[in-house]
């Protein structure tokens, strides 16, 4: 377990400095938005999942720093979510989308500040030296952890899932299953080292791959409630963007019963359950 901690925290650490530096350097391009935040939503869950391995004031200080950062990522997102979320439903307002590209100017100055400090303190090289497995921490292997953690976080998943994909279902239920998936799939990540691994690969790549396209549907779906909050006084811009929110609701309907039926829970129980490799 410790030797997982290790490889892991690096790994988060790198890639996390790694996003601050092109973020900083490239404001302007919206992948790298994007990557940033996922690498600071990837370390969040490592800090969750692994909490009674770490000093809980590091922990905190660490939270509250990605937090204050992930607000700062999510104003300049927005705006680029927006716009893509526009032009895929076939508004093209020039004025409605000058005024956004305006905003965003705005955020990414902010935002470039706040990565600019980060740097010259060395936040994340800090981190790497707090950040470090507790003595007296649990004596549960790593394999342990995965099989006590993963199968568990699976379950509600699927039943979070069943609910979210109904008819009748509501957005703020389809957006709490994506807030799972995100949770499963970067926990899996954090213990894929202790699965066994074939020449095809891993045996949980297809888990992996199923849960990033169920993050891309329902992200689909937050991405036009989040545009609809930026836009909802333009009626027509709305209206527009109502209609591409239920096409996308349809598709990951489609998508949850093509990738999640009875007999792929009972595929997944059987890999996570089997977690035993070391690191």
């Amino acid at each position: 377990m410790r030797k997982l901690l290790r490889l892991q925290t690096s790994a988060r650490l790198k890639r996390l400095d790694r996003e601050v530096r092109n973020a900083a350097r490239k404001p302007e391009d919206a992948d790298r938005i994007h990557d940033l935040r996922v690498s600071i939503r990837r370390l969040m869950q490592e800090l969750e999942v692994f909490a009674e391995w770490f000093d809980a004031k590091s922990v905190k200080t660490v939270r509250q720093h990605l937090r204050k950062l992930m607000n700062r990522c999510a104003a300049v997102r927005n705006c680029d979510v927006a716009v893509e979320v526009l032009r895929a439903a076939g508004y093209a307002g020039p004025q409605l989308l000058a005024g956004l590209e305006k905003e965003r100017q705005d955020a990414a100055r902010h935002l470039v500040r706040k990565l600019k400090h980060w740097r010259s303190a060395g936040l994340v090289r800090k981190w790497g030296r707090n950040l470090r497995a507790l003595p007296a921490a649990s004596k549960e292997s790593a394999g342990g952890a995965a099989r006590r953690l993963l199968p568990a976080m699976a379950g509600e998943l699927f039943r979070a899932g069943r609910e979210a994909a109904q008819p009748r279902s509501t957005r703020p239920r389809m957006h709490q299953l994506r807030l799972k998936a995100k949770e499963v799939r970067y926990t899996l990540e954090l213990f894929e080292p202790v699965f066994v691994r074939t020449p095809a690969g891993s045996a949980t790549q297809p888990i992996m791959e199923s849960l990033k396209g169920l993050q891309e549907k329902l992200g689909a779906i937050n991405d036009c409630e989040a545009t609809l909050e930026m836009i909802r006084r333009d009626r027509s811009a709305a209206a527009s963007v109502r209609r591409l929110a239920r096409e996308r609701e349809a598709e990951f309907r489609t998508y949850w019963k093509t990738h999640f039926g009875p007999r792929e829970r009972v595929r997944w129980k059987a890999v996570l359950s089997a977690a035993d490799g070391k690191p």
